[in-house]
């Protein structure tokens, strides 16, 4: 009898662990997603030091519960093309290797540019002079889980939130 108790409960445990459980309701009404874009230029951005420089967005839409709890994404569109890349990524300019990445508090949302040799800061920042940022924050009662969501890639994003495409 203890054996095939043992034996239950160890099928049992099995199975539950072996389920993922996803929570696709959005109980009520749901918060607001935001959206917004920025032309980003050159003198945006100021030096940290030999390898990084860094633009500070305002943005008081990221508050406590945004930064704690929701989601803040990052798009990167390179001006003249129609095509998206999610922050953060890396981009091979001549000799350097520029790793674009962000970060982001209450109120605020930065690039953060890192290259690999030093003193190439204000040619990094111009490779990015023109282009088109869009940082999409998601609340925490809006945050869609579920096996094929992808939010690296923009489109699926914007599709599953009704968000406007910007060309």
């Amino acid at each position: 009898m203890k054996v095939l108790k043992f034996i239950l409960i160890i099928i049992g445990l099995y199975t539950l662990s072996s389920c993922t459980i996803y929570d696709n309701d959005i109980e009520g009404e749901a918060d607001l997603v935001y959206s917004s874009t920025i032309n980003i230029q050159a003198n945006d951005f100021y030096y940290v030091d030999d390898y990084i420089t860094m633009a500070e967005y305002g943005w008081d839409n990221l508050d406590e519960e945004m930064v704690d709890y929701g989601l803040v994404h990052g798009y990167l569109r390179f001006e003249g093309t129609t095509t998206w890349n999610a922050l953060p990524f890396a981009v091979p300019f001549e000799n350097d290797l520029v790793n674009l990445r962000y970060q982001f508090d209450i109120g605020s949302f930065n690039l953060v540019l890192e290259g690999e040799i030093a003193g190439n800061n204000q040619a990094n920042a111009d490779l990015f002079h023109n282009d088109v940022l869009r940082v999409i924050a998601i609340p925490p009662s809006a945050i869609v889980r579920g096996k094929g969501i992808d939010y690296r890639n923009y489109h699926q994003v914007i599709e599953l939130y009704g968000l406007d495409d910007i060309n």
